[in-house]
């Protein structure tokens, strides 16, 4: 599946076929790592059954989900879910004078009926 295509699945696809895939991705790092399911369970501190049913049916809790994310060492990567938003970016001097000058522009041509553009200075080349 290239990349697009796992896009467009995760946010097309039913709940259950998402979690089976995001099962199926668990289960290929831990096969890759060489690890057994009982290994890994018990490195995640999630029961053993429970693992199992996860992997297979793509079932578990957020709280399993969240330990079998930890033991895989990828709890990094969930503040790309919800992302902090920026903070507001500071204006600089020229910013303020530019907003200044453009305010000053659109209060001429408010009071002339002349178009903005007749009071914007000329671009020098």
């Amino acid at each position: 599946m290239t990349p697009e295509q796992e896009r467009a699945a995760l946010r097309d696809w039913p709940e259950p076929q998402v979690c089976t895939l995001l099962a199926a991705r668990v289960r290929r790092v831990r096969v890759e790592g060489e690890e057994s399911q009982a290994e890994f369970a018990d490195r995640a501190g999630v029961p053993l059954r429970t693992y199992k049913r996860f992997e297979l049916e793509g079932k578990a809790t957020l709280l399993t989900f969240i330990q079998i994310l930890r033991a895989l060492g990828r709890t990094q990567y969930l503040p790309l879910i919800f992302p902090s938003p920026l903070p507001p970016r500071r204006l600089t001097v020229d910013d303020k004078l530019n907003r200044i000058r453009a305010m000053r522009m659109l209060e001429l041509a408010r009071k002339s009926d002349a178009p903005v553009r007749s009071f914007m200075p000329e671009d020098e080349d």
